[in-house]
């Protein structure tokens, strides 16, 4: 699923879009405004899966290399995977 860190088990469920595909960091998506941007998840923080405290949402992006806290807050059931970083 994800590459970059370890997602608890417990947050595996809020690793999918609203069709049931998974979502990695960096996977292209279509948000719930209709526009394409990457999937963020932030290792290391508590606003990431692989920390207790994670809710399930995460930052998309205009770009791959942009900061999380630049982009729009989302959860899985808000976007559509169009792409994969596999």
């Amino acid at each position: 699923m994800t590459t970059l860190g370890k997602v608890l088990p417990q947050h595996e469920r809020h690793l999918h879009d609203r069709f049931g595909s998974p979502l990695g960091d960096g996977a292209c998506v279509l948000d719930a405004d209709c526009e394409v941007g990457y999937v963020r998840l932030e290792f290391g923080t508590p606003r990431g899966p692989d920390s207790a405290y994670w809710d399930g949402w995460f930052s998309v992006t205009r770009t791959r290399a942009e900061h999380p806290l630049r982009g729009k807050l989302a959860h899985g059931a808000l976007v559509q995977v169009i792409g994969s970083t596999r």
